[in-house]
C-alpha cells in the first residue's frame, strides 16, 4: 500500500477528538473581565463583597462589520454575509479596497476584516494560519497583544482592529526571508497555486486526511476565497481566485478517491506477477503489504487474467515460454489515460472462477493505465539521472476498482518489472499524489530561523560532544 509523505515540518495532527477552543469573542470578554483593577484597601477587605456584573461586548464595539454572536461562526454550509449599510459599502469601495491602493494593503485589510467577520476557533485558526503562511503572510502574534483593555476601549473599532491585527503583508525589507516582500522576481500573486500547495502537503499533516477535519480545513480556505470575491478585494485576480475555488472542490473529491484507493490496492494481478517473476523481497507486496486471499495461486491468477484480456501479442509472448524478469526500476509517472475494462471483458471475468484446495476465487476485471514519465517535487535535491523510460508512454494493468479511483493527472512513484515485449507489471507503489499536486518553496521556510553569530566552537569529529559540554557548563 502506498505511503503518503508528510510535509517537511512535523505538525501535530488535529483530529476530531481535539477539544474546541473558545471563540475569539469569548476570549476577548474574559480578558476584559480579568483586567487589573485599583488596589484594595483594608476597609474594603472587611466589607461584604459585591458581585461584579459580567460585561458583554456589543456587536458595535467589535467593529462595524463584526459578526453578531447569534449568527453562528460563519462557516456553516449555507452561511451568507449579512448585507452592509450603504456607508459601509462605500467605505470598502472607495477607502479599503479602492483600485489605486496597493494589492498588499488591500489583501491585508481583507484578511483582518475576514477574521473579525468569522468566529475562528482553535482548529480553524490553525488551518487558516498555515494556509496564509504558505502565501507569504506573517501570521505571528502581534506585538500589541498585551495592550491594556482600557487603552483599547479608547480606540475606534477600526483602530482597535489594526492595533491588534496579527496578519501582516509586507511591502519591503521588513519581511525578512520568510514572508512575501513584494519583490516580483521572487514572488507571484497566485491564489490557485497557494491553495494547491496547501491541499497537497499541509492538509495531510494537519488532518491526516480524516474526513471530518479534512472537510473543515477545505471549507476554511473556500470560505476565505469566497469572501475575497464577494467584497471585490482584488478584481485583477478574480479569475485566479475562481481557479483556487475549483481546486478546493478538486481536493475534496480527489483526496476522498485516493483514500478509497488505499483499500483497493494492490489487487491480485500485480502481486501474482511479483510472486512469479521477482525474487523474495521483504519490502514488496508479497509479504508486508499483501495478504493473499484463500484460494490464491499466483500462476493461476496471472495467466488466467492474461487469457481473459484477449490480447494476442501479450498471450503469445507469455504462453509456452520460460518468461523471466528482464528489467526492474523505480520511476515517477503521470496518468494520461484510464482505460476501464470493456463490457466484453467484464463478462469474461464473470464466468471465470479459480478453484484451489476446495476454495473458489473470483477475479476482478482488468483495465489499464497509460502513463508518461513525470517529476514529483518534494523539496529534496535529486541526482540528475535519466528517466528509465526516456520519455515514452507505457501501459500497466490494474483491477477495475483501482482504476475507478484514478484520473488523468495523478502522479505515482512505481517500482516496475519488465518481462519483455513491452509487458510490465507493478511490483510496488511508493507514492501517489493528486492531479493538483504542487510543492511550494515556502514549505521549506516553515521552521526556518535566521542564522545568528555564535562565538562558541561547533562540534566536530574531534570533539562531537562539545556542544553538550558547553550547555552543562552554563
Amino acid at each position: 500500500m502506498p505511503e503518503i509523505d508528510e510535509s517537511v515540518a512535523p505538525t501535530k495532527h488535529l483530529l476530531p477528538g481535539d477539544i474546541e477552543g473558545e471563540s475569539e469573542d469569548e476570549a476577548g470578554d474574559d480578558a476584559e473581565d480579568d483586567a487589573p483593577g485599583p488596589p484594595i484597601t483594608p476597609a474594603e477587605l472587611s466589607a461584604p463583597r459585591k458581585k461584579r456584573k459580567r460585561s458583554k461586548k456589543t456587536t458595535a464595539s467589535r467593529g462595524p462589520t463584526a459578526l453578531p454572536k447569534n449568527r453562528g461562526h460563519g462557516f456553516e454550509e449555507y452561511f451568507a454575509d449579512p448585507p452592509m449599510t450603504p456607508a459601509e459599502a462605500m467605505q470598502e469601495k472607495q477607502e479599503i479596497y479602492a483600485p489605486d491602493i496597493p494589492f498588499e494593503r488591500r489583501i491585508e485589510s481583507c484578511i483582518q476584516r475576514f477574521r473579525s467577520r468569522r468566529r475562528i476557533q482553535a482548529r480553524r485558526a490553525t488551518y487558516l494560519n498555515d494556509y496564509l503562511f504558505l502565501g507569504g503572510v506573517d501570521t505571528n502574534p502581534s506585538a500589541y497583544t498585551g495592550l491594556d483593555q482600557k487603552d483599547l476601549k479608547q480606540l475606534t473599532p477600526a483602530q482597535r482592529r489594526e492595533a491588534t491585527a496579527r496578519d501582516v503583508v509586507y511591502e519591503g525589507s521588513g519581511a525578512g526571508d520568510r514572508f512575501y516582500d513584494g519583490d516580483k522576481t521572487k514572488w507571484a500573486v497566485d491564489f490557485a497555486g497557494v491553495a494547491a500547495g496547501f491541499f497537497s502537503t499541509r492538509l495531510i499533516v494537519l488532518t491526516g486526511l480524516h474526513p471530518k477535519p479534512m472537510e473543515e480545513a477545505i471549507s476554511v480556505v473556500e470560505n476565505f476565497l469566497r469572501y475575497v470575491l464577494h467584497h471585490d478585494v482584488c478584481p485583477e485576480y478574480e479569475d485566479n481566485v475562481k481557479e483556487a475555488l475549483r481546486i478546493c472542490q478538486m481536493a475534496r473529491d480527489e483526496w476522498t478517491a485516493l483514500n478509497t484507493l488505499q483499500t483497493a490496492l494492490p489487487g491480485l494481478f500485480n502481486p501474482a506477477a511479483t510472486e512469479l517473476f521477482v525474487e523474495f523481497d521483504p519490502c514488496s507486496w508479497d509479504t508486508s503489504h499483501f495478504k493473499a486471499p484463500e484460494g490464491f495461486d499466483a500462476k493461476s491468477v496471472f495467466y488466467s487474467s492474461i487469457a481473459m484480456l484477449d490480447d494476442s501479442k501479450l498471450f503469445e509472448h507469455l504462453a509456452g515460454k520460460d518468461v523471466k524478469l528482464v528489467n526492474q526500476y523505480e520511476c515517477a509517472l503521470e496518468v494520461t489515460k484510464v482505460h476501464l475494462p470493456t463490457e466484453e471483458v467484464i463478462e469474461r471475468f464473470k464466468k471465470l472462477a479459480i478453484t484451489a484446495a476446495d476454495k473458489t476465487l473470483r477475479l476482478m476485471p482488468l483495465g489499464k493505465l497509460t502513463l508518461k514519465p513525470a517529476t514529483i517535487e518534494d523539496g529534496w535535491v535529486h541526482q540528475g539521472t535519466a528517466h528509465p523510460l526516456q520519455g515514452k508512454e507505457i501501459d500497466l494493468y490494474f483491477e477495475q476498482d483501482i482504476l475507478a479511483s484514478l484520473k488523468p493527472g495523478v502522479k505515482m512513484v512505481l517500482e516496475i518489472g519488465e518481462l519483455g515485449a513491452d509487458i510490465r507489471f507493478v511490483k510496488d507503489i511508493q507514492k501517489i499524489t493528486p492531479s493538483f499536486y504542487t510543492f511550494l518553496p515556502q514549505e521549506l521556510m516553515v521552521q526556518f530561523k535566521l542564522p545568528q553569530k555564535n562565538d562558541r566552537p561547533a562540534p566536530s569529529v574531534h570533539n562531537p560532544t562539545l556542544e553538550d559540554n558547553q550547555a552543562m557548563e552554563e
